[in-house]
């Protein structure tokens, strides 16, 4: 017996619905993880890819792509290393896939810059002895959840980021900055100290 046609909107309606959730829902960030080198001065990636091509770069002054020049680059397949061409300053290419790049690059002045294409899920590992947290003297980009890793590191993650930024600091320059915000502080209170006491007595 042929169930009526009312018997089947269910079902049709359902899959209806799915089909437009998985079309509006925003596909998962590709994973990235940055490890600060502990002297501060350079960085290790490890960036999940897909397709043929990738382009390393940082932004500039005015917001520009400049070419960033990487070092011990690797593309990484499933069997391992896998080659690649250079097609310019920054840009590489390999057979269309699912890899994983790794590569070195610097960090000035430790302030340290990762940029994408599309946005990424980002994990930053801060060595032991650096910290951001200290809003005068270090910075992340906003959306970051920062904690505390094993053996005294410091972890920061973005859920979806195209540009990462993290300026940190040593433990020195928070002794600096003590340091002289006290000495601010005594001075303010030497020139202001006087002229209260004076007008405490001319009231």
């Amino acid at each position: 017996m042929r169930a009526p046609h009312r018997d089947r909107r269910g079902p049709a309606l359902a899959a209806l619905c799915l089909a437009l959730i998985l079309i509006a829902a925003p596909a998962a960030a590709q994973e990235a993880v940055v490890r600060v080198l502990p002297d501060g001065t350079a960085y290790e990636a490890s960036i999940a890819v897909t397709g043929s091509e990738h382009r390393f770069w940082m932004p500039g002054m005015l917001g520009e792509r400049v070419p960033l020049q990487v070092e011990e680059l690797e593309v990484l397949g499933p069997a391992g290393p896998v080659e690649y061409r250079e097609e310019g300053r920054g840009v590489i290419t390999f057979p269309e896939g699912n890899y994983t790049i790794t590569y070195r690059a610097p960090v000035r002045d430790n302030h340290l810059v990762v940029a994408f294409d599309t946005p990424y899920a980002v994990t930053v590992d801060l060595p032991e002895g650096f910290d951001v947290r200290n809003p005068l003297i270090g910075m992340v980009s906003p959306g970051a959840e920062i904690s505390t890793g094993p053996n005294g590191t410091t972890e920061i993650a973005w859920e979806r980021i195209a540009v990462v930024e993290a300026r940190f600091y040593t433990p020195e320059r928070v002794i600096l900055l003590t340091t002289f915000g006290t000495v601010w502080l005594a001075v303010a209170l030497v020139l202001i100290l006087p002229i209260l006491i004076s007008r405490r007595r001319d009231g």
